[in-house]
């Protein structure tokens, strides 16, 4: 078989999504582009059962799914050994959510399921009651119900959108000494430069003291005038437009064989090779030689992503090639993976 009957043999569906961003200055919200630190969304795992499959589940020899089973039947008061549980219907999951640092008791979420072991689908399936943990251990949550999973693609995990309740109180101080600290998205000179003259302007009744910490980073202290009111002053802060120029950001989502790409972004003089394919470009456009030579007219990234789509290549090839150019500095872009 030819390198070109093997590409289309390789050919995956591929969800491709380009938004085009204005690269140029524009007023933005400092809300949008930088968060508080020690407001971050609590991340919460814990391990469940899935009930309700249709032949798909684990293996009927895993013992940790019979006996994960077994001790929720018990618990309902229904005796029952692991060797009488000989079902495919069940599987074991693990369930990840994210928490609001500002949730209260009852407020829901969404939550996450994925199979551990060897369950060949969740669609269809039911979580049983599954208590979450923050990363200290601390029970906060509680997830159940029915399981969405993607329509086409990987079955083996899914979602259950509101699944997720908050059993406890999130309280989290993210004053620190009398200080708030503000991480940007961007690690630009320019963001931190522009952020801190316009904060200036915004508050030239009063004096701020602004702490660069890195690139990133910086501080900031509550004026005296803001003592015991500092959520108004916290809120003035976030709300604050500043000037800032989108930096081009690909977003990766490999589960769904997703790639998102904001903005134009041009690829510069690079010599790439990977899985016995080369590729060349120059300042006007490229060269892939595998097993044929092929011909791309454009340096633009979204140009030749589609190139290779079009191709037949997987979406995990893709997303090897554009960390490769990344890495060699082809490409000047943010890379995020969902």
């Amino acid at each position: 078989m030819g390198k070109r009957q093997t590409l289309k043999v390789l050919f995956t569906t591929v969800l491709l999504t380009l938004v085009l961003l204005n690269a140029n200055g524009e007023n933005v919200k400092v809300r949008d582009i930088a968060k508080i630190v020690g407001l971050e969304e609590i991340q919460v795992s814990g391990y469940g059962v899935v009930v309700g499959l249709r032949g798909t589940g684990d293996n009927i020899k895993n013992e940790i799914t019979r006996t994960s089973i077994m001790n929720y039947l018990n618990n309902l008061g229904i005796n029952v050994s692991s060797t009488n549980i000989s079902s495919k219907n069940i599987a074991s999951v693990i369930v990840t959510g994210k928490i609001s640092p500002f949730s209260k008791s009852g407020m829901t979420f969404d939550v996450n399921v994925s199979s551990i072991f060897d369950a060949r689908s969740l669609e269809g399936g039911f979580l049983l009651k599954t208590l979450l943990k923050d990363i200290d251990g601390n029970i906060v949550g509680i997830a159940q119900g029915t399981i969405i999973t993607p329509k086409s693609g990987i079955k083996t995990s899914g979602n259950i959108p509101g699944g997720g309740i908050v059993i406890s109180n999130i309280s989290k101080n993210f004053l620190q000494n009398g200080k708030i600290r503000l991480h940007f998205d961007d690690d630009s000179p320019q963001v931190i430069s522009s952020f801190i003259n316009t904060l200036k302007e915004q508050f030239e009744e009063v004096k701020i003291t602004v702490e660069v910490e890195d690139l990133s980073t910086v501080s900031i202290e509550i004026p005296e005038s803001f003592e015991g009111n500092e959520i108004e002053f916290i809120s003035r802060i976030m709300n604050t437009e500043i000037e800032y120029t989108v930096t081009p950001t690909i977003v990766i989502d490999p589960k769904n064989n997703t790639l998102v790409i904001s903005g134009n972004v041009s690829i510069q003089p690079v010599s790439i090779s990977y899985k016995g394919m080369k590729i060349e470009f120059s300042e006007i456009g490229g060269i892939m030689e595998y097993g044929e030579i092929y011909s791309i007219p454009s340096n633009q990234l979204s140009e030749f992503v589609q190139f290779l789509f079009k191709n037949g290549f997987k979406s995990e090839d893709i997303i090897n090639v554009i960390s490769l150019m990344k890495e060699a500095g082809a490409i000047k872009v943010r890379i995020r993976t969902r």
